[in-house]
């Protein structure tokens, strides 16, 4: 996986779960949590993109890499600041999601291993009940027949559903498609979803979406943190 960099945005400053890179699970913070899984799929470089000297501090103490950045607008101008810092490294870029503690190496391994548009984004999904999947927090996504993402919602979609495929917080970019991310105006859906990939789609990038049995939850409340607990308790 020479060719393949992977970058975890991460901040303190998240609303709903205040400090959640350096939040305790099972005796190690989130952060290297997802640092550990990551590293496991031997990338080229693994890094993470951070405005924290605390979460830097951690990263650094752990023996990973962190790029101090200044502030951004979203976690992929985060990442994408970092890959300039670095250089610009690499055919593949991953921007993963910091809140993912249970990433798994076939993530990375099927997003690199996706034949890319080079103004193209791959990401992944998983089905879940309608029921499980009914929190704002479970980010949804539906596609067309090819595997093409037609929008994203923080609702269910599509109504009436009795499973739907929540969206894994991780996304692969070539070299030209994270600049056009990174540079996309925010659009009107963007704002009212608070989804950063909408403003992508409105600004013509698209992403297509690898359907899977992905072992993934993104920990975005204080419920989401015990049931992580939880499950590394019995892992």
């Amino acid at each position: 996986m020479a060719g393949t960099v992977v970058l975890i945005p991460a901040r303190m400053e998240s609303t709903r779960l205040p400090g959640k890179p350096l939040a305790d699970i099972c005796g190690r913070s989130m952060i290297l949590r997802v640092l550990d899984g990551a590293s496991r799929a031997n990338p080229g470089r693994l890094a993470v993109a951070t405005d924290s000297r605390r979460i830097e501090e951690e990263v650094l103490s752990a023996g990973y890499e962190a790029v101090f950045t200044g502030p951004a607008a979203s976690g992929t101008q985060r990442v994408y600041m970092a890959w300039k810092a670095l250089g610009c490294p690499g055919e593949r870029i991953i921007n993963l999601q910091g809140d993912e503690p249970f990433i798994q190496p076939d993530w990375v391994e099927a997003l690199a291993g996706q034949d890319m548009h080079p103004n193209s984004v791959v990401t992944l999904a998983r089905e879940v009940t309608a029921d499980s999947g009914a929190s704002s927090s479970v980010v949804k996504v539906v596609m067309n027949s090819t595997g093409e993402a037609l929008y994203f919602s923080r609702s269910l979609i599509p109504w009436g559903a009795d499973f739907v495929f929540h969206h894994v917080g991780v996304y692969c970019f070539t070299p030209e498609s994270i600049c056009l991310c990174a540079g996309a105006p925010q659009g009107k859906l963007s704002l009212q979803e608070r989804l950063e990939q909408l403003s992508w789609m409105e600004n013509g990038v698209k992403i297509t979406v690898i359907p899977g049995d992905w072992n993934a939850m993104g920990v975005d409340t204080p419920d989401d943190l015990e049931e992580a607990r939880k499950w590394f308790r019995n892992y």
